[in-house]
């Protein structure tokens, strides 16, 4: 039976991988990402890697609309979304802390608006810096 899936930040490295699995097993794929330039170069652009089969729907993880408007008709959300950059998070503090944690917080609270079969929350070596 195909699922509708979100993956939130999915058109970066892991999402995009994720995304391409789930399309195989036959589900249907959506994703919600800002296309940042840290990570996707000048431009908001699709990327080339990112699958024809997902649906992408440009837009910011903070921003209640676009969460709402990404959450329609979808089965499991795959919550990737992160601003990525160890050494940026240490003196871009409230960027980081908006994006990670109030990103997350618009999510949770749309999902009690409108609930899901499954939520799967992932991290990144972003939560706990690089291992030297």
């Amino acid at each position: 039976m195909s699922r509708q899936i979100l993956i939130t930040g999915g058109a970066g490295f892991i999402g995009s991988h994720l995304a391409d699995a789930l399309l195989a097993r036959g589900d249907r794929v959506r994703a919600l990402d800002n296309l940042s330039p840290q990570v996707h170069g000048p431009g908001v652009t699709r990327p080339d890697y990112l699958s024809p089969g997902v649906e992408l729907i440009v837009g910011d993880v903070r921003d209640p609309a676009a969460v709402r408007r990404a959450l329609d008709g979808v089965d499991v959300v795959y919550h990737f979304a992160a601003m990525v950059g160890v050494g940026q998070s240490m003196y871009q503090v409230q960027d980081y802390t908006a994006v990670n944690g109030l990103g997350t917080a618009v999510l949770l609270e749309a999902l009690i608006e409108r609930p899901v079969a499954r939520l799967v929350v992932s991290s990144s070596m972003s939560i706990y810096g690089e291992v030297m």
